[in-house]
């Protein structure tokens, strides 16, 4: 199957940090050289919130030099890693979305229906909702699964808004999400139904969906365990592409979108320790986070030199999250899927920033009351 990489292409600048390091290296004052660190994840070793590495420190994957690319500050607010949620506003444009219908029509697919011509989604997310409903019906014989829905607008999520208020009279909607803070906004989010009377609830032939769906790119987003930290009911037909390797990391440890990017952010940032992932094709890769540089427009972004292909996508929230290929192989993850973590290892204890992203969150809950019970919100 394939799959998307984007590469950037932004101008290399020098960055003021490391500058000893560099000039010892024999780099000029254009560059620096940072010689990567990293630990290793495997299926036999459930992800841990911890502030320790989850495994000793390994060398065979060492030796990325890295450089600064230059990214505008909007960056951060785009990508396929974008978090949404009841706190958390989408502000992507529409721009560059795929009619799911046109694109399976071009290819002659035929392995599953979509509502209508209207179902955008982004490219990526066409490719990838393809080749895994492909493959499905290839393993199973099944053709009844139907895209029933993929980008809304803003204006249309107010539309639904405003119609479930005045379905049930209340001043606040228990079952849609508030206007801009709807995953569907990103057109990296589908939901799927049957064309059949029955509801789609992932199970029978269709856990093959959730027991693959990773190696596309692709997430189950709202986790039935895990409705406390997303805010949202569980929707067993709610699909989210966020690209590889990041969906095997997600799937493979009883993740969520939250909890895999806070883990990223509290863990591995670029000048700690990295996260080495051994994805289901047994590709190597190398992922750390990097805040952007809220005092300028834009960030110096450490990424690899070299030709290693590299992708910096932004979390909506802060920062960015770059993966690098490092172009090496393993053994690949099994389906084995540890118990998820409890997400207070990392942001409790004594430290003052996680004490006052738990205060962050605490109101971010309580304004979100208003809007979901405790069961959570219907996307």
């Amino acid at each position: 199957m394939s799959k998307k990489k984007q590469e950037t292409n932004a101008g290399a600048k020098a960055l003021d940090v490391i500058l000893t390091l560099a000039l010892l290296a024999g780099i000029g004052a254009g560059g620096y050289l940072v010689i990567s660190r990293g630990v290793k994840v495997t299926s036999e070793t459930a992800i841990e919130f911890t502030t320790e590495p989850v495994t000793e420190p390994t060398t065979e994957e060492a030796g990325i030099i890295y450089e600064a690319r230059e990214y505008a500050n909007t960056d951060v607010l785009a990508g396929p890693l974008i978090l949404v949620n009841n706190s958390t506003p989408c502000s992507i444009t529409e721009s560059g979305l795929v009619s799911l219908y046109d694109v399976m029509l071009e290819r002659g697919v035929e392995s599953f229906s979509v509502r209508d011509s209207e179902v955008l989604v982004q490219p990526e997310m066409a490719d990838a909702l393809i080749a895994m409903l492909d493959d499905f019906h290839t393993a199973t014989g099944v053709d009844d699964v139907l895209v029933l829905s993929g980008y809304r607008s803003k204006d249309k999520q107010k539309e639904l808004y405003d119609e479930d208020l005045a379905a049930t009279g209340l001043d606040y909607s228990e079952r849609v999400s508030k206007p801009g803070f709807s995953e569907h906004q990103t057109g990296y989010g589908v939901d799927l139904s049957l064309t059949t009377e029955e509801d789609y609830d992932g199970t029978g032939d269709y856990a093959w969906i959730d027991e693959h769906c990773a190696e596309y790119g692709l997430i189950l987003r709202y986790p039935e365990m895990l409705t406390a930290t997303t805010g949202i009911q569980y929707e067993p037909w709610h699909y989210r592409y966020v690209g590889s390797p990041h969906a095997s990391v997600i799937m493979n440890n009883g993740l969520c979108l939250e909890d895999y990017l806070e883990l990223v952010k509290r863990q591995y940032p670029y000048d700690g320790e990295h996260m080495m992932v051994t994805d289901f094709d047994g590709k190597i890769y190398e992922i750390f986070y990097y805040p952007k540089d809220s005092a300028e427009d834009s960030t110096q972004v450490p990424v690899p030199s070299g030709g290693l292909s590299y992708t910096v996508f932004g979390d909506n929230v802060g920062g960015f999250i770059v993966t690098v290929d490092t172009g090496k192989v393993g053994e690949p993850i099994t389906d084995i899927v540890p118990e998820a973590p409890d997400l207070d290892e990392v942001v409790g204890g004594d430290d003052a920033d996680a004490d006052a992203d738990a205060d962050a969150d605490a109101d971010a809950d309580a304004g979100a009351d208003a809007d979901a019970e405790e069961g959570g919100l219907e996307e």
